[in-house]
C-alpha cells in the first residue's frame, strides 16, 4: 500500500517550505440526504514534507498502522458502498492549527476544503488536496 485514496499536501508560501505538524481532519457527508452535515472519520498530522498520505482512522478493527486501503474505504463510504457507487459524495479536509503556524498572526485560523468524489470513483481514483497557505490567503486545486 503506497497511500490512502485521499491525501493532502500543505505548503507555506511565505517561506516556500512544507507546513509540517499541521493537524488535519477528514470528514464525510453524514448522510445521503444532507450535504451540510459532515462527520469526522480520520485524523492526521502533516509529515516533514507537509503531506498526509495515511490517515489515522477513528474506528477500525485493524491493529496495524497504517490501516489498509480497505479499512479506509469501509469508513469513507457515505451510506453504503452501493450508494457511493451510484451517487456523488462530498468530503471535507479541515486544516487546523494554522494560527500556530503563523504565531497567531493570520486571518484564517483554519481552512475547510469541501470536494466532491464522483459516483463510483472512491477507491478507483486518487484524490489529492493541496493547500497553498500564507497569513492572509490560501489556494487549492485538485492535485494528482
Amino acid at each position: 500500500m503506497s497511500k490512502h485514496p485521499i491525501t493532502c499536501h500543505v505548503l507555506n508560501t511565505i517561506t516556500g517550505r512544507p507546513a509540517a505538524g499541521l493537524r488535519c481532519e477528514l470528514l464525510k457527508q453524514s448522510s445521503s440526504s444532507s450535504t451540510s452535515d459532515f462527520s469526522t472519520f480520520a485524523t492526521a498530522t502533516t509529515n516533514a514534507d507537509g503531506r498526509v498520505v495515511f490517515w489515522d482512522l477513528l474506528e477500525t478493527s485493524e491493529s496495524t498502522s497504517p490501516a489498509s486501503n480497505q479499512a479506509f474505504l469501509d469508513l469513507a463510504y457515505v451510506g453504503s458502498e452501493d450508494y457511493a457507487s451510484a451517487n456523488d459524495c462530498l468530503y471535507k479536509v479541515k486544516f487546523l492549527g494554522i494560527d500556530q503556524l503563523f504565531d497567531n498572526d493570520t486571518f484564517f485560523p483554519y481552512v475547510d476544503i469541501v470536494f466532491k468524489v464522483p459516483a463510483g470513483k472512491l477507491g478507483l481514483e486518487h484524490f489529492h488536496i493541496p493547500l497553498l497557505l500564507s497569513k492572509y490567503s490560501y489556494s487549492t486545486y485538485r492535485g494528482s
